[in-house]
């Protein structure tokens, strides 16, 4: 015998519009019908602002269809027929970027066993004591998902990638009869998805009653084998998706059997389609090929050189750094890799002179060029600003600023977050150039909090251009973008590189790293490995 199945939510001709402060209307979900039931596992697929986020906050409650003809949603709760969104957010639980920012920002002295507990009354933060079977509960919970290490760690101390899957558990130990996950798995290393896709597929699989129905955005495929319904969305607009086309005749386990050669198919597509494959095999190997830039007596290299030597970091006490040894010269183009919470971010961080080196250590930062062919010292903060930029998941998430795409990108040439000037003639040139470049037309008007994730993403990445840095810091800077926008992006930044930026990109995934990269290092527990 099937499983019943009985309807948890209907979605019927739902629409709904934004008013930007311009007053002008932008539809981000145009008259969607869907209906979910109980033991049906949905995915929606679609690119970077198609409105998938908006949809899910309508499921959720959070979010209400327009007023005049924006049609209706019902929530069934406990066999019950409700249009309440309180209904919505009783019967749901919903992780997106948007939550996690929210956690990020907030200045909580919490621990991570607290939010996940606080998840059993739907609060963000603990307000009651837990009894001891929720306390075993989320331990269990945890040790799944391979983060139990991190259960007694403030929020404040973790990296985006571990808030997430401590979110991630904290929807999981709510036990509600839907899941919502919006691009759940972006900014996870590769080991942290698989614990996370084996945990769903194992509630998918579970059919008992208190099983959930799980729905993910995505923009990737192939998608989970659990996935019963898959729907592309466009423009707003929903419509059904052939689920033969996108998800794969594999159960989770054979697919980690085959990831070995699955991974050397990836490495084989990228390398043709860049045509250059020295990096990705160098990194393979641990090895750097001869495809590397040395400065040389006969030769000039105008650029940044950094330094490290014996760079120990502290954190609230806590050494996240261990004895960094290192040098980027001109030229170079460097990948590291790590693991969520290795140190990736809190490096960065370092060479962009946002957080000390502790005494006993030192970074040095040169600038050189033609007419200063010795260098020139980069000590004070506004000066590294003009010559360092960042992209990041953090900066994403703490710029708390509501201004527009062309502000931001123009706040880029101080290296400031918000405007605090007006731009001269040259310099509004200068940033429509940029937005031009990195197709933010359409979208130069618009607040940042009106933009989806990848739309922000590719608006901070061309902040992070204009006026030309000399050196791009890159962190995870794919994640949360669909494959249109990485092809654009990777253009853009080779683009740079030939005109002499250098970059320095940190990712978890071999495939994020850049085809130009020349040089390779890993990042363990603080400590750095450069792969000569």
């Amino acid at each position: 015998m099937g499983c019943i199945m009985t309807k948890i939510i209907e979605v019927q001709n739902v629409s709904v519009h934004y008013t930007q402060e311009n007053m002008e209307r932008v539809c981000a979900v145009d008259s969607v019908n869907l209906s979910v039931c109980t033991n049906e596992h949905i995915a929606i697929i679609g690119e970077n602002g198609s409105g998938k986020s908006t949809l899910l906050r309508v499921l959720r409650g959070e979010i209400y269809p327009d007023q005049v003809n924006g049609g209706q949603v019902i929530w069934h709760e406990n066999g019950i027929a409700e249009t309440s969104p309180l209904s919505g957010r009783n019967i749901s639980s919903l992780i997106s970027p948007k939550i996690q920012d929210y956690y990020s920002t907030q200045a909580w002295n919490v621990t991570c066993l607290e939010i996940i507990l606080a998840a059993k009354t739907n609060d963000y933060i603990l307000y009651k004591s837990p009894l001891e079977e929720e306390i075993q509960e989320a331990y269990r919970i945890a040790k799944d998902l391979g983060t139990d290490h991190l259960l007694y760690a403030k929020i404040a101390d973790l990296s985006q990638g571990q808030l997430r899957i401590i979110l991630i558990a904290r929807a999981l130990m709510r036990k509600t009869p839907i899941i919502l996950l919006d691009e759940a798995t972006n900014g996870l290393d590769t080991k942290s998805q698989t614990l996370v896709l084996e945990q769903l597929e194992n509630l998918a699989h579970n059919k008992n009653l208190h099983s959930p129905s799980i729905i993910m955005t995505t923009h990737r495929t192939p998608l989970p084998l659990f996935i019963t319904k898959a729907y592309a969305m466009a423009h707003g607009r929903l419509s059904p998706l052939d689920i033969q086309r996108t998800a794969p005749q594999t159960t989770l386990l054979q697919q980690k059997r085959q990831s070995t050669t699955e991974n050397q198919s990836s490495k084989k597509i990228v390398s043709e389609f860049t045509g250059v494959s020295a990096p990705l095999l160098a990194f393979e190997k641990g090895i750097v090929h001869s495809n590397r830039l040395l400065p040389n007596e006969d030769t000039k290299f105008n650029g940044l050189y950094i330094s490290l030597k014996k760079a120990d970091v502290y954190i609230n006490q806590k050494k996240i750094l261990h004895e960094i040894n290192w040098e980027i010269e001109p030229c170079q183009q460097w990948a590291v890799k790590g693991k969520n919470g290795s140190g990736k971010s809190t490096l960065l961080k370092v060479i962009l002179g946002f957080l000390p080196v502790a005494l006993g250590g030192q970074i040095k930062r040169t600038f050189y060029t033609d007419t200063s062919p010795h260098g020139i010292i980069l000590s004070e903060l506004d000066v590294i600003k003009r010559h360092i930029r960042i992209v990041s998941d953090a900066l994403q998430t703490h710029y708390t600023y509501n201004d527009t795409v062309e502000d931001i990108v123009f706040s880029g040439l101080d290296g400031n977050i918000g405007m605090y000037r007006k731009a001269s003639k040259e310099e509004d040139i200068i940033v429509d150039e940029c937005i031009n470049k990195i197709n933010l037309g359409h979208l130069r008007k618009r607040p940042l909090r009106s933009l989806s994730t990848g739309q922000a993403r590719k608006t901070l990445l061309a902040r992070a251009l204009v006026g030309k840095p000399s050196l791009l810091l890159l962190d995870e800077p794919f994640s949360g973008l669909d494959q249109k926008s990485c092809s654009e992006i990777i253009e853009i930044l080779e683009e740079q590189i030939l005109q002499g930026v250098q970059t320095l990109l940190v990712s978890h995934h071999d495939s994020d790293f850049l085809p130009s990269t020349t040089h390779f290092a890993s990042i363990e527990k603080g400590k750095l490995t450069i792969n000569e």
